[in-house]
């Protein structure tokens, strides 16, 4: 699978994945949500520990930062509709209802990556 493919289906502009591409999606997604939340909550305890709004803002300001806070939310948007995507088709018996469903999903998943993005750039 190439790089553009990869890019297209992490912003949800691609089909939905089935078999062995979507396990392999549902690792690597969770190796990078594992080192993205170590990162995270390492900020968190020993960067962010006793600060306030100001220096949150300011934290997240800073572009190192805010390209990881916006991969950590990219990502953890992706896994989850993954992981959605697998409860809808095991559980779900209309093939219409599971398209539905992975549709609404995948919209509500678009239009928190665009709030994301809008928010950290206004910050």
């Amino acid at each position: 699978m190439g790089v553009l493919t990869k890019i297209r289906r992490l912003f949800g502009i691609a089909g939905f994945e089935h078999h062995s591409e979507h396990w392999k999606s549902q690792r690597s997604s969770s190796v990078a949500l594992f080192l993205l939340g170590y990162w995270f909550i390492s900020q968190i305890f020993f960067s962010l520990n006793d600060a306030g709004v100001a220096e949150i803002q300011q934290w997240m300001s800073q572009p190192f930062n805010s390209v990881l806070l916006a991969l950590t939310v990219l990502y953890t948007l992706y896994h989850s509709e993954l992981g959605l995507q697998v409860v809808a088709e095991d559980y779900v018996e209309s093939k219409t209802t599971q398209n539905t469903i992975l549709y609404l999903v995948r919209t509500i998943r678009l239009l928190a990556i665009v709030l994301t993005f809008v928010s950290l750039m206004r910050i």
